[in-house]
């Protein structure tokens, strides 16, 4: 967990993508127009490192489906600036 007090802008900005992607899920779960659930994924993975509950939801959906989790771990190891951690 990050504590307040060591934010930085992004993360003040991933927190209000967050949270404007989770308004837009539970929009999208009323109204046909959107994509509910694909808004409350995006949330729930930008707000994660913020959230315990989060986290633990994550975890959780990685022990359901360790096949997705490992994909989505690929791509994201593709896309992120940093090096990961076993090399």
């Amino acid at each position: 967990m990050i504590r307040w007090a060591d934010m930085t802008w992004r993360d003040y900005l991933r927190i209000g993508a967050g949270v404007f992607f989770f308004l837009l899920g539970v929009a999208g779960l009323v109204l046909p127009i959107l994509q509910g659930v694909l808004f409350l994924i995006v949330s729930a993975i930008l707000l994660a490192p913020y959230s315990r509950w989060v986290q633990k939801q994550l975890a959780r959906f990685e022990r359901r489906f360790p096949w997705l989790s490992d994909k989505a771990r690929g791509i994201a190891t593709r896309w992120s600036r940093k090096k990961p951690a076993d090399e």
